[in-house]
């Protein structure tokens, strides 16, 4: 039975930066909850963050989210598998031309395209009420010409500066984890002293 949490920096943040300590018990009840799932088994816990530097450390630990996949921006061939998929239901002409698509919206998310799709869907709409719709039953469709000048005019939601910031809080972040996982493993079958 999997449980995905979406925007997870916000439901669990690091402890100890927040005045009323509402957060700090959200977080603690959370690791009491993960580390109760020990006994279920079938039971997995995903989690979603554009932020991973604003996690509570506790949660990554071994036995809790302790798997890090790292989903950057969709490649060129991943943008044209979305707008498959996100176009299979939408009144698309017959020469409308998807990879042409694909390549026009490099740096754009999965929430970027759907959101071009929406937009060259409305300009179908409007294109259709100023065109003679005196034909009965004729549906707005949306024309390659349509949706490549839509294509052309949109920009993606996220900036160049923005990804590169982003990536470097990943790459430092996964940097990170590895150094924390290494010193466990070099730290294992050695004795402790407190001289």
């Amino acid at each position: 039975m999997p449980s995905l949490f979406d925007e997870f920096d916000s439901i669990a943040p690091k402890r100890g930066h927040d005045n009323t300590g509402v957060t700090d018990r959200v977080v603690n009840q959370f690791l009491t909850e993960l580390d109760g799932v020990e006994v279920l088994t079938g039971v997995f816990v995903f989690a979603a963050t554009s932020r991973p530097d604003l996690l509570d450390a506790a949660l990554l630990r071994p036995g809790r989210l302790d798997r890090l996949l790292f989903c950057g921006f969709p490649s060129q061939q991943e943008r044209l598998d979305i707008l498959n998929v996100l176009s299979r239901k939408l009144p698309l002409d017959n020469d409308v031309d998807l990879d042409a698509i694909a390549y026009m919206t490099e740096g754009f998310s999965g929430a970027d395209l759907q959101a071009l799709l929406s937009d060259a869907q409305l300009a179908a709409v409007h294109e259709h009420l100023r065109a003679d719709s005196s034909i009965p039953g004729r549906m707005p469709i949306i024309t390659d010409a349509l949706l490549k000048s839509v294509a052309s005019k949109a920009r993606p939601s996220t900036s160049e500066s923005e990804k590169q910031r982003l990536y470097g809080i990943y790459s430092q972040f996964l940097d990170s984890k590895k150094s924390a996982a290494a010193q466990s493993r070099d730290a294992k079958g050695k004795r402790a002293t407190l001289a």
